[in-house]
């Protein structure tokens, strides 16, 4: 590459994000505009992580798959593979062959992401060609294959055991078993930021406690409060508290709470593709598996990839628990 275009992919960065853009540690939010069309919706989301080397950019169609303003990033992904080496696209429906030929890859689908009900179509491209590998996808697909042949339940709490939606006073207990179960998390954790997250309602924790007032089990929702969906993330259980059916228990009552108390009803969640537990929770959850983003996120072995899985809970009756 040409010291111009170096150049050029320097300004572009520095221009959406900052010159912080080369040092930040955490997730960086701009806003992008559709040069291809002047008069469609101006703005989006595009999101830089660092620490997972990924671009996610929010809301484009087939039309603006070879944008100029969409090359850039391309072009950046390829001039700086060691700030992100993948370009992900949320887009929306339509033009598939248009987006092969633009050099992208179809990875999947998410389910009601978009406010209007529209499914995402995850369109990615890499800088990086090692990171496209997935050498364990024959593994990967077998887990799916038997996380989704389980026959869906309704989860219960276990005896001695209860199941809260979390204050801002949990937010340090919730990081604790968090940071013990992961020691490299793909996403800042911090009671600070917890606590904000809950206070502001971003996102809704949940935990179990047993007897003793100790908490072995959280996850938590994750609201999208412009496109009305939720991702279901932060899974973590205490090891000797695995196969108890805590970590379906959660996601029942979380997909609950999202439901009657923010009339959200699309749920999608990104399960480590190499884990069987959690496929088959999500599997006995009744969620579909709709695709797999390939090395997505950064853990201590190397990189990820992230199984999705799609429930919408529009024709969930509900109101046959007591709400706690």
């Amino acid at each position: 590459m040409c010291n111009a275009d170096l150049q050029e992919s320097h300004r572009h960065l520095v221009k959406a994000f900052g010159p912080e853009v080369f040092d930040a540690d955490s997730p960086l939010t701009a806003s992008w505009s559709r040069a291809a069309d002047p008069t469609a919706r101006a703005g989006g989301d595009l999101i830089l992580d660092p620490h997972n080397r990924r671009l996610k950019l929010y809301g484009p169609t087939a039309a603006e798959a070879c944008d100029p303003g969409l090359s850039g990033w391309v072009d950046c992904l390829r001039t700086f593979p060691h700030l992100f080496s993948k370009l992900i696209v949320y887009a929306r429906p339509g033009g598939f062959e248009t987006w092969v030929t633009a050099g992208y890859l179809h990875e999947g689908i998410i389910a009601g992401f978009f406010a209007d009900g529209q499914e995402a179509h995850m369109w990615a491209v890499f800088g990086d060609e090692t990171r496209s590998d997935a050498p364990r996808d024959a593994r990967h697909d077998e887990i799916v294959r038997i996380a989704a042949a389980k026959p869906v339940v309704t989860p219960e709490p276990a005896p001695e055991f209860s199941c809260r939606r979390a204050g801002t006073d949990l937010a340090q207990p919730i990081v604790d078993l968090m940071t013990d179960t992961f020691p490299d998390y793909p996403t800042p954790i911090s009671a600070d930021l917890i606590g904000r997250q809950i206070a502001n309602g971003t996102n809704i924790f949940r935990y179990i406690e047993n007897a003793d007032g100790d908490v072995v089990a959280s996850a938590s929702a994750e609201i999208d409060h412009v496109r009305q969906c939720a991702e279901m993330t932060d899974c973590a259980t205490r090891p000797d508290q695995r196969g108890a059916g805590h970590m379906g228990l959660l996601l029942h009552r979380l997909a609950r709470d999202l439901r009657e108390d923010f009339g959200i009803t699309d749920l999608y969640t990104l399960a480590r593709a190499d884990e069987v537990g959690m496929n088959c929770v999500f599997g006995k959850l009744d969620y579909a598996y709709t695709g797999r983003l390939i090395n997505n996120c950064r853990m201590p072995n190397g990189w990820e990839s992230m199984n999705i899985w799609c429930l919408s809970t529009a024709g969930d009756p509900g109101g046959d628990e007591t709400r706690v």
